[in-house]
């Protein structure tokens, strides 16, 4: 399982969530014709977690890809 930095409540990608692997291209934003990697969407798999900061953010994806953690029992 990969896991990528999200936006959450506060507008900043202060938030670590999987990486969404749903194939449908629900992810595109219209406007702009591009594919929103930081949204989060009902087809985005859970945990999703607030880190409060973009930098507690960015090291703890970078970690959890580092361990190549996992949901348990998955």
């Amino acid at each position: 399982m990969r896991w990528r930095m999200i936006f959450t409540d506060s507008e900043s990608l202060t938030g670590v969530a999987p990486v969404c692997d749903d194939p449908t291209g629900l992810h595109l934003v219209a406007d702009f014709n591009a594919e929103d990697v930081n949204g989060v969407y009902d087809c985005c798999p859970h945990p999703h977690i607030e880190c409060w900061t973009e930098r507690a953010a960015t090291d703890i994806a970078q970690r959890l890809n580092e361990a190549e953690a996992g949901m348990a029992g998955a």
